[in-house]
């Protein structure tokens, strides 16, 4: 199997990975009307990094990150009321990881991940949150992160549960 580099998403290659991100989920079972010319992407895309794993210069796998003022500032800011952070301070909101399904266990997510990690402390960010797949949440809860329960539901993903989850970047425990 050729090996895989994880990169910044050139702006270039963004449409690249909206297309990825929509075969993705499209092939995981979510509605392919959801997603309007064959991407995923809204006005927060703007906003956020990109990272891309590339094979042979194919994007196989992208994820991204956005980083807010506060916590009333994250998109679905209500879906995070219940994690109990009182808080202030740079929230890290990462999102949208996704992997082809033959590069799924190569430890492509592993490298998103990393990334994603090390952008939301280089930008001083003092609690990250999301909402992760059923796939992504074992590995995210193995690397430190709380699950909270479940998120809204996405119309986008029929009978795709994801759950809410946060991750403290300073000292401290977790609160679930």
């Amino acid at each position: 199997m050729p090996a895989w580099n994880i990169f910044e998403c050139p702006p270039e290659r963004l449409l690249e990975l909206f297309a990825l991100r929509a075969r993705v989920w499209i092939a995981a079972g979510a509605d392919p009307g959801a997603f309007p010319g064959g991407r995923w992407c809204d006005e927060r895309d703007a906003g956020r990094r990109h990272w891309i794993a590339l094979v042979d210069g194919v994007i196989v796998a992208g994820a991204s990150l956005g980083v807010h003022t506060s916590l009333a500032d994250v998109e679905e800011a209500a879906a995070y009321a219940g994690i109990g952070w009182p808080g202030t301070g740079p929230v890290a909101a990462p999102a949208r990881v996704v992997v082809t399904a033959g590069w799924r266990g190569s430890g492509i997510v592993t490298g998103l991940l990393d990334r994603q990690d090390e952008a939301a402390r280089a930008a001083g960010a003092v609690l990250a949150i999301r909402q992760a797949s059923p796939m992504l949440r074992p590995l995210l809860e193995r690397r430190g992160w709380c699950c909270h329960g479940p998120g809204p539901a996405d119309s986008r993903f029929p009978g795709i549960r994801f759950e809410v989850m946060s991750w403290q970047l300073w000292p401290g425990t977790c609160r679930s």
